[in-house]
């Protein structure tokens, strides 16, 4: 089996074994196949791409108040594949699908392309209307009465407080009296004004004879224990909204993990390539020598270069100094120390003639001054004065290439 499988790698054009020789149709036969495996574990999904799409999926269903803009057209097709497919897609006689598709009956059909008009359409969930919604729509209905409303708005109210409060919303019996006495002792603020609130409404109901506590508010509690079974239990909802969040925020983490990783992987070869071009002779910031004639020898422990002494004066005088603003009486105190602790990183250190400590240390590094000057930065600033690029890598070449520590 193992040389089966290595022919069909390595395709070999003729076989060293005779006794191979009678397994070569089945080698030949497989090659596209082994091939076409191959290409498929190299065809990586960019991780990129696959994360937007998440977010976008996310942030699409998350939202409220969502808008459309859709054709008559493709409402009634959409309509008509749905009645179509209801069996597979809502296969539950209480399915919200199947009731809307009930109550809407069969799908229109197609209309000329002459009043085939766009439309913007909302989209939202009747079973997710908040109760208080319906309540203020009411309002401006004469059939309904203050004491209706108020009914409605106690049911709300109690729907809400339940929400509110995760271990009566497990609970499978509703006591209408020990919940709005729960809400208003707890130390929630907002629970305290609800459940103070309600209770006087549950009292004035009572007054005007449209509940009966005799009988546990009997209808009230059935159209609550309706009410929670439409809307869901609110902690379910936020913890399932939560896990969601922590996933995307692991995966994120996660792939910011492996660029950081990613990154001082590269800085590490980056140094080791410089510490190697230095050993290797090839680059004019210092240099060491590994072999003479036949022989090998062990490369030298590298050393720092510098320092080397340059004035505010020099450096200005060679176009280095673009702009200063020390103040040019006191410019003539002013001298850069110049030092490489390690091949391409340079430390420009600015004095002042007197002071033993360095008023200014600036860490470069040779592939950054090339990135800029490849960028076309013309200057560089170290606060007091501003350094031409160019010639200050220009400087640094000439300074660190043909000397030796």
């Amino acid at each position: 089996i193992a040389k089966v499988l290595q022919n069909l790698v390595n395709k070999p054009t003729y076989l060293k074994e005779e006794y191979m020789i009678m397994l070569n149709p089945f080698v030949e036969s497989n090659k596209q196949r082994l091939n076409k495996f191959l290409m498929e574990l190299c065809e990586v999904g960019d991780f990129y791409e696959s994360l937007e799409a998440s977010m976008d999926q996310y942030m699409a269903l998350s939202k409220k108040d969502l808008v459309i803009n859709i054709t008559l057209n493709e409402i009634y097709n959409t309509h008509a594949l749905l009645v179509q497919h209801q069996e597979e897609l809502a296969a539950s006689e209480k399915s919200h699908l199947r009731i809307l598709l009930e109550e809407v009956g069969p799908a229109p059909p197609q209309v000329s392309r002459k009043e085939n008009k766009t439309i913007e359409l909302p989209l939202f969930s009747r079973w997710e209307t908040p109760i208080q919604d319906l309540a203020t729509a009411l309002l401006y209905d004469n059939s309904v009465t203050q004491n209706d409303i108020l009914y409605m708005e106690t049911k709300s109210i109690f729907v809400q407080i339940i929400r509110s409060i995760p271990k009566m919303a497990e609970r499978k019996s509703i006591d209408l009296t020990q919940i709005a006495e729960t809400a208003a002792t707890s130390k929630d603020a907002t629970l305290v004004r609800k459940g103070i609130k309600v209770k006087e409404m549950l009292r004035e109901l009572e007054e005007a004879s449209i509940i009966d506590p005799k009988d546990g508010y009997k209808l009230m509690t059935e159209e609550v224990t309706q009410e929670l079974a439409h809307l869901g239990n609110l902690r379910e909802k936020v913890t399932t909204e939560i896990q969601s969040l922590e996933s995307v925020y692991k995966t994120i983490c996660d792939h910011n993990n492996y660029l950081r990783s990613q990154l001082d992987s590269y800085k590490a070869y980056l140094q080791n390539v410089r510490q190697q071009t230095v050993k290797d002779g090839s680059s004019g910031f210092g240099s060491s020598v590994i072999k003479v004639g036949d022989k090998e020898k062990k490369p030298t422990k590298l050393k720092a270069l510098g320092p080397y002494k340059f004035t505010h004066a020099q450096l200005e005088k060679d176009g280095i100094i673009v702009e200063s603003n020390v103040p040019e009486n006191r410019r003539q105190n002013i001298f850069f120390i110049f030092t490489s602790p390690i091949p391409g990183t340079f430390i420009i250190a600015l004095h002042y003639k007197g002071r033993d400590a360095a008023i200014l240390e600036m860490d470069l590094k040779l592939d950054d001054l090339l990135e800029k000057q490849q960028d076309n930065v013309v200057s560089l600033d170290l606060e007091y004065v501003q350094l031409n690029v160019g010639k200050i890598l220009s400087l640094l070449n000439k300074t660190f290439a043909k000397r030796k520590t």
